[in-house]
């Protein structure tokens, strides 16, 4: 089959696929989760300990119908959790944000408005960052000391930055990804979690309406599989915290 493409329709795509490309290049050059994070402290993506120990976080919340569900199943297991919020959920449902930091939770900073196109410019994701550090602050009277990137991107000049105002870069484990927004089910999340645990993982999950009913399930039977190995569940910050000061 002979296929004739006209040279202004060849002309026409060229010139598309060229802006296209300039307008991602910046993205993909400031998106880049493989920093050297051994000359940047403030990035930690997991801790080296051999306590029997993780932390489970949740992402994009609160949720009115997530977080809830989520808070019972940590309670259940006498377990604490990191929730990384999104200012403009936060400002929805303040009385959520409260609760989860009543119950024991630390919480995290998740961006004010979850956009990656603010990552093209540092002074923008900073100005971003500290608006839900001040929204956060106003609504629980604690500031988080924890940041995590949407998509766990991260440059290092935008890390240096957030160092200097006192806030750890925490993204996750890469192999405990259960990509749970997915919504796959509830026992292959849970395999996942199982078959690559190790003492100091940092496991990431979702406590938004879409991911749910999965998600719970999946982080219920972790708990109670985790807890017979022996395993206790912190948050982000207290796991931190083990490193170097073990016995």
């Amino acid at each position: 089959m002979l296929i004739i493409v006209r040279r202004r329709t060849l002309i026409v795509a060229s010139s598309f696929i060229g802006l296209l490309f300039l307008i991602l290049l910046p993205v993909s050059m400031f998106h880049n989760r493989n920093i050297p994070t051994a000359s940047i402290p403030n990035v930690v993506p997991e801790v080296r300990i051999r306590t029997p120990a993780v932390a489970f976080t949740f992402d994009d919340g609160p949720d009115p119908q997530s977080t809830p569900a989520i808070i019972g199943i940590l309670a259940k297991h006498r377990a604490k959790a990191t929730f990384f919020m999104i200012g403009t959920q936060a400002e929805k449902y303040p009385e959520l944000v409260r609760k989860v930091y009543q119950e024991g939770h630390e919480i995290g900073n998740h961006g004010y408005r979850h956009s990656y196109s603010l990552y093209r410019n540092v002074l923008q994701a900073v100005a971003d960052i500290e608006c839900a550090q001040d929204l956060i602050y106003r609504i629980t009277g604690c500031r988080p000391v924890v940041y995590r990137p949407p998509g766990g991107y991260i440059s290092e000049e935008l890390a240096l930055a957030l160092a200097d105002k006192g806030l750890t870069v925490v993204t996750w484990s890469w192999v405990q990804d259960t990509k749970d927004w997915r919504s796959p089910p509830a026992e292959a999340q849970a395999e996942h979690i199982l078959r690559h645990i190790k003492p100091g993982q940092i496991l990431i999950f979702h406590d938004s309406a879409r991911s749910c009913q999965q998600t719970v399930k999946a982080v219920d039977i972790c708990l109670d599989k985790l807890a017979s190995r022996g395993y206790r569940f912190l948050t982000v910050s207290q796991l931190i915290g083990l490193q170097g000061h073990e016995e």
